[in-house]
């Protein structure tokens, strides 16, 4: 049975069906997009992070409402459904190709064109960004400038500490964060919902003005909602632990791996902030005990109110080539992806980019 959208919400009782010979070419399409092909849609949908049912579907229409919404991909179905994301669900399994001509249902809006099929998608994309490196942007949910003005080679994903995607990001993979237990039994529909495939958790629960959690109840946590998503697809990344002394920092990660038995993870997770560059490679030399794959996902200096801009410049661009060329490193996030008024910030007041910011992308 198909979950999801009612056929027949506005009135359409079955598909029209344009006969393979008759099938008109996609019309224009808005510009960066580009058609994908007709997919197999049974079970669990193959895109969830929004959807309408619409008199007036049309693939032009459909990609309006996904790409207003902030997601790269959109899929029209059965004449008259629209749905959104920005990746596959992953828990629909491996995406199925089909036929263009099982895509022969004739749009709502536009006769002419066509939209999909019964159990079939019709699906676009926005261009690929180039975006693929592994630089990332810590993303405050109160930052309303746009992520694009960080496209670059160098930068490859965007958290923001929760589960659903910045409205506005439509360029950068979105990691969700789980960031303490609060909200936790929505986290795989909300993950899903945003096509987001890697799992961030618990906040530096190490200290107790974050996530404030001990490794036995953070490792309980994991093992009842976070671990079992590995099974389903997602990649999963450790508790982000800070580089503070025992019992915080790697004392608590220590601490909670031996009480997680079992646990699934990907990734080791850390914030590191601190004096100077000696400290930091130190930090991240002795994480190499894990041998797992290294998530910074924020770094900095820990004297923000005497730093400099040139001290933070000096800091990072050090940093960034360290980072580089340390293989343990996956990904790494500088904390400064906003605009706050201090010498750390990558964005100006007018929504550009920083000296830092700058040195960030290239």
């Amino acid at each position: 049975m198909r979950t999801g959208l009612l056929w027949a919400a506005v009135g359409v009782a079955a598909a029209s069906i344009l006969p393979p010979q008759g099938r008109a070419l996609t019309k224009t399409l808005p510009a960066g997009w580009s058609y994908v092909g007709c997919k197999v849609d049974v079970g669990n949908r193959i895109l969830v992070a929004a959807s309408q049912v619409s008199s007036s579907n049309t693939p032009q229409t459909c990609i309006a409402f996904c790409s207003g919404k902030g997601y790269s991909m959109a899929g029209v179905e059965f004449a008259q459904e629209c749905w959104c994301g920005s990746s596959y669900n992953p828990i629909a399994g491996t995406v199925q190709s089909a036929a263009d001509s099982d895509c022969s249902s004739a749009c709502t809006g536009d006769s002419t064109q066509t939209c999909g099929g019964a159990s079939r998608i019709q699906v676009y994309q926005d261009s690929p960004s180039t975006s693929t490196g592994s630089r990332g942007l810590a993303w405050p949910s109160d930052n309303n400038f746009n992520p694009a003005i960080f496209v670059s080679p160098k930068v490859g994903f965007l958290y923001n500490w929760g589960h659903t995607n910045t409205p506005k990001n439509t360029e950068f993979p979105f990691y969700a964060t789980q960031w303490n237990a609060a909200g936790i039994t929505t986290l795989t529909a909300d993950a899903r919902a945003t096509g987001a495939t890697t799992i961030l958790t618990f906040n530096e629960p190490d200290i107790s003005t974050q996530a404030n959690m001990t490794p036995e109840v953070a490792a309980s946590y994991y093992q009842q909602y976070i671990s079992p998503l590995s099974a389903q697809g997602f990649k999963l990344a450790t508790p982000a632990v800070t580089n503070g002394g025992a019992p915080a920092g790697l004392a608590w990660l220590d601490a909670f791996l031996a009480a997680c038995t079992g646990c699934k993870y990907d990734y080791i997770a850390l914030h590191w902030y601190g004096g100077g560059i000696d400290d930091f490679t130190e930090f991240i030399v002795a994480a190499k005990k894990y041998n797992k794959p290294i998530y910074l996902t924020e770094f900095g200096l820990s004297w923000d109110n005497e730093a400099q801009v040139s001290d933070y410049e000096s800091f990072l661009s050090l940093a960034l080539s360290y980072l580089d060329s340390e293989p343990a490193v996956a990904k790494y996030a500088f904390f400064g992806a906003f605009y706050s008024g201090t010498s750390k910030d990558m964005i100006t007041a007018n929504g550009t980019l920083t000296t830092l910011g700058q040195m960030y992308v290239t």
